[in-house]
């Protein structure tokens, strides 16, 4: 089991607000590591032997995306679609920065199928991804739209946001 790295967490207007500290330079090991964790806490209806990732738009922090599957235990697939395109045979899909014709296509491509939606670049997560990253210089966070889980075909389990521990175990 993954754990996420949370240092605090609250209810905001959009749903549910987590974050931790991150050294400098780390931010992609972090975003991998966040990502691991919301995978793992998240169920399909029917679970594949390759999770495949699609990231789609420009992303910043997505690099270590391909080498999570040691941390899921499972064998992982990532690959790029062009923005706007059909999220076609993902289980997870990674949304970077893209126009909001583009990102509406996108997210109308995955309405009522097994996919999470992670959001890179949506601060206010206000996109309809599920989880939405906040990747700050001194911090990394996400929200979690209960809005966005209420409508997927996912499911996320409720205990995602009480999991705090940093690697090595201390707050």
């Amino acid at each position: 089991m993954v754990a996420l790295l949370i240092g605090s967490a609250s209810v905001s207007s959009t749903g549910l607000v987590a974050e931790t500290r991150v050294a400098p330079g780390q931010h992609d090991a972090a975003v991998a590591r966040t990502v691991g964790g919301m995978i793992s806490y998240t169920r399909w209806p029917a679970e594949r032997a390759v999770l495949h990732i699609c990231v789609s738009g420009a992303t910043v922090h997505a690099a270590g995306l391909g080498r999570i599957d040691d941390m899921l235990g499972r064998q992982v697939e990532a690959r790029r679609i062009p923005p706007g395109n059909a999220a076609q045979d993902c289980d997870v899909l990674y949304l970077g920065t893209m126009g909001t014709a583009d990102r509406q296509r996108v997210m109308r491509s995955i309405r009522d199928r097994p996919v999470l939606s992670i959001a890179e670049a949506d601060p206010d997560c206000r996109g309809g991804a599920i989880f939405c990253l906040q990747v700050l210089p001194d911090r990394i966070g996400f929200r979690l739209s209960i809005d966005a889980v209420s409508r997927s075909a996912v499911r996320i389990d409720p205990r995602v946001l009480r999991i705090a521990l940093p690697e090595g175990g201390a707050r």
